[in-house]
C-alpha cells in the first residue's frame, strides 16, 4: 500500500466536487429557491474533501511514525518473511504494518486481551498478501474481533465448542467484520511452513471480494480470468480425490479453495511449485511474488 496515493486521492477529490460543478450552473440559471443547492452542494463536497485528506494525512503520519525498535524484535521474532528482508524492504513493511494498525480496529472477544504482539501479527498477516502490490488496498471490511479460541459456526460464534460440533478458527462475516481465533494465529506463526496459517487464510478472503467469496479475486485481471477458472477445477478434483498439495478444507467450496491455496503458496510453497506448478504460477503472478525464489536468494552464502 501506498502511504499517500496521489492518483487515487486526486480522482476521488474529482469525484467529490464534481456534483457541486455540475449543480452550480443548473441551479443558478433557475434561480429562486434553487440557488440553496448550490451552497448545499458545495458544503457536502467540501466535506468529503477534507475528511479524504485528513485521512491521508493520518496514514502518512503513521508511515513516517513506523514502528518502535520493540515492535521490529516482535516482528524478526514471530515473522521469519520480515527477518529475512533487506533493510530497505524491511522498512517498507514496517510502514505498511504501522498503515494497517493506523486505519484497522483490533478488539478481543471474552477478555481477551490484545496485546501489541497481537496487533503486529495481525497486521503482518495482512500485509504479507499485498506487500509486492504497492497500489493494492484492504477494502472496508469493518472491525477485527480476536476470539479465545475455535468458535461455533451454527451462528451464535460461541466459543463453547463442544466434541464433534463444527467449529472454525476465523471466518469473514458477510456483513463485515474478521473473525480470528488468537491460539491459531500464534501457531500460524509458530510454525510458518505447514501450510496453515489462519491470518492469510481470512485475508485472502477479503481479496476474494466482500460481501461474498467466490474463489475468483476482484483484482484479477482479465486475461488471467480463464487460465485461474481452468487451474482451480483442476486442483479441486485433485484435492478430492486425495491427491492435492493442499490441505482437505480446500475443498469445501471454491472460495475455501483460494483461501487454502494461499497459505499454501506462502507457507510451503516448495511443495506447490513442485506438485501444482501452474497454481503456483497463478499465484505468483496474482502476488506478484515467488517465495520459492526469495527462500533461495536468502539462503545464499
Amino acid at each position: 500500500m501506498e502511504a499517500v496515493p496521489l492518483g487515487r486521492v486526486a480522482w476521488r477529490i474529482f469525484l467529490y466536487l464534481l456534483p457541486s460543478f455540475l449543480i452550480t450552473p443548473l441551479a443558478a440559471s433557475r434561480g429562486g429557491l434553487a440557488l440553496w443547492l448550490i451552497p448545499a452542494f458545495w458544503a457536502g463536497s467540501l466535506t468529503a474533501c477534507g475528511l479524504l485528506v485528513a485521512c491521508y494525512l493520518r496514514r502518512r503520519r503513521a508511515a513516517e511514525r513506523g514502528l518502535t525498535p520493540s515492535d521490529r524484535e516482535l516482528l524478526r521474532g514471530h515473522v521469519s518473511f520480515y527477518a529475512s528482508l533487506e533493510p530497505e524492504l524491511a522498512r517498507r513493511f514496517e510502514r505498511d504494518v504501522s498503515i494497517f494498525l493506523e486505519e484497522h480496529r483490533i478488539s478481543g472477544v471474552d477478555e481477551v486481551e490484545i496485546t501489541r504482539e497481537v496487533e503486529l501479527l495481525v497486521a503482518a498477516s495482512a500485509v504479507r498478501l499485498i506487500f509486492r502490490r504497492p497500489a493494492w488496498e484492504y477494502p472496508d471490511f469493518g472491525e477485527i474481533l480476536v476470539y479465545p479460541g475455535a468458535f461455533s459456526m451454527d451462528g451464535t460464534y460461541s466459543t463453547s465448542v463442544r466434541d464433534g460440533h463444527p467449529h472454525a478458527a476465523g471466518q469473514v462475516h458477510s456483513q463485515g467484520g474478521v473473525i480470528i481465533s488468537l491460539p491459531h494465529l500464534m501457531r500460524s506463526f509458530e510454525h510458518d511452513n505447514d501450510g496453515f496459517n489462519v491470518g492469510y487464510h481470512e485475508f485472502a478472503h477479503v481479496l476474494d471480494g466482500l460481501p461474498s467469496a467466490d474463489g475468483i479475486p476482484d483484482r484479477l485481471s482479465l486475461g488471467a480470468y480463464l487460465p485461474w477458472i481452468r487451474v482451480m477445477q483442476e486442483e479441486f478434483e485433485k484435492v478430492h480425490r486425495g491427491g492435492s498439495v493442499l490441505r482437505s478444507y480446500a475443498g469445501t467450496s471454491p472460495a475455501e479453495f483460494f483461501a487454502c491455496a494461499v497459505e499454501a503458496f506462502f507457507e510451503k510453497p516448495e511443495q506447490v511449485h513442485a506438485r501444482a506448478p501452474e497454481l503456483y504460477r497463478q499465484l505468483a503472478d496474482f502476488f506478484n511474488q515467488d517465495p520459492v525464489l526469495e527462500r533461495r536468494t536468502e539462503e545464499r552464502p
